[in-house]
């Protein structure tokens, strides 16, 4: 019977072992981890991937990341939600505080909040003359987001036009391409994507022009969540990513992944058109 019961105990340690792999973080011991992320091709995960790592090892913790491979938002949400990936990266919102475990450190000093516009390449000039936002507004310009983003919340709040594209919000890129000048109902006109991402982007859609005149600002920035059964992270996570902002580790990575980018854009040059930030 005891050879039995030890046989039974065996069995269910192989069995569970694997499955709680798959539904939490894997803890090696105290001080190291592995966190499943996604890997996005433009490559702006690398700045996320190593601001996370080189925040936990000022605090003695050592952390692999486990790529799970370049996913779109909606189906990353969808994984992250099922507890397939184990720390995601979004615009802070009240809906997604409610929702998951918000880890309360901004990750790129505001810079997720400054956008700028993708457009068709004839419609550079279209921009020129606008120095307000209500000139910006009287252009009658319409935007488009994917389904669920906080942008849209920020364009409604301003009354901006815009359209929403639901399922994989990627074709926006192709769609804004084919969209001709003569079409004088055009569903949308821009794109309007962040400074740390649309240089990076731009690459992979080169066809497609950086709208030079402008660069719009909110309030907002991205935040690392986890899900709730990995509340007891949230602390862990909080403390090594708030010492990297007070020790200047966030500067210097913003200034390794992004300096080129940022310059390229010649953003103190822009006008200027600060947004409403929703509550």
């Amino acid at each position: 019977m005891r050879q039995l019961a030890a046989l039974r105990l065996i069995y269910r340690a192989l069995f569970l072992f694997p499955l709680y792999l798959s539904f939490a973080p894997l803890i090696v011991n105290a001080d190291t981890f592995a966190l499943r992320m996604d890997d996005r091709q433009e490559g702006t995960s690398q700045y996320y991937h190593e601001l996370l790592t080189s925040a936990l090892a000022l605090n003695g913790h050592s952390l692999k990341v486990i790529n799970k491979g370049d996913l779109p938002q909606k189906r990353l949400v969808i994984m992250f939600e099922k507890g397939d990936l184990d720390i995601i990266w979004l615009l802070k919102s009240k809906e997604r505080n409610e929702k998951y475990i918000n880890i309360n450190v901004d990750l790129t000093n505001g810079m997720m909040g400054q956008r700028v516009l993708f457009i068709p390449p004839y419609a550079i000039n279209e921009y020129a003359h606008i120095k307000t936002i209500e000139d910006f507004r009287k252009s009658q310009k319409v935007g488009v987001f994917g389904a669920n983003w906080f942008d849209e919340q920020v364009w409604k709040e301003n009354n901006l036009p815009y359209r929403i594209i639901d399922g994989d919000w990627g074709s926006i890129y192709n769609r804004l391409l084919h969209i001709k000048p003569e079409m004088t109902d055009r569903l949308f006109h821009y794109f309007s994507r962040s400074v740390t991402e649309i240089v990076q982007e731009a690459k992979h859609h080169p066809q497609l022009a950086i709208e030079p005149h402008l660069l719009f600002k909110y309030d907002r920035d991205f935040h690392f969540y986890i899900l709730k059964e990995n509340e007891h992270l949230k602390p862990i996570l909080e403390q090594a990513l708030s010492k990297a902002k007070e020790t200047g580790l966030i500067d210097k990575l913003i200034k390794k992944h992004f300096a080129e980018q940022l310059k390229s854009l010649n953003l103190e040059n822009r006008v200027l058109l600060q947004l409403t930030t929703p509550q």
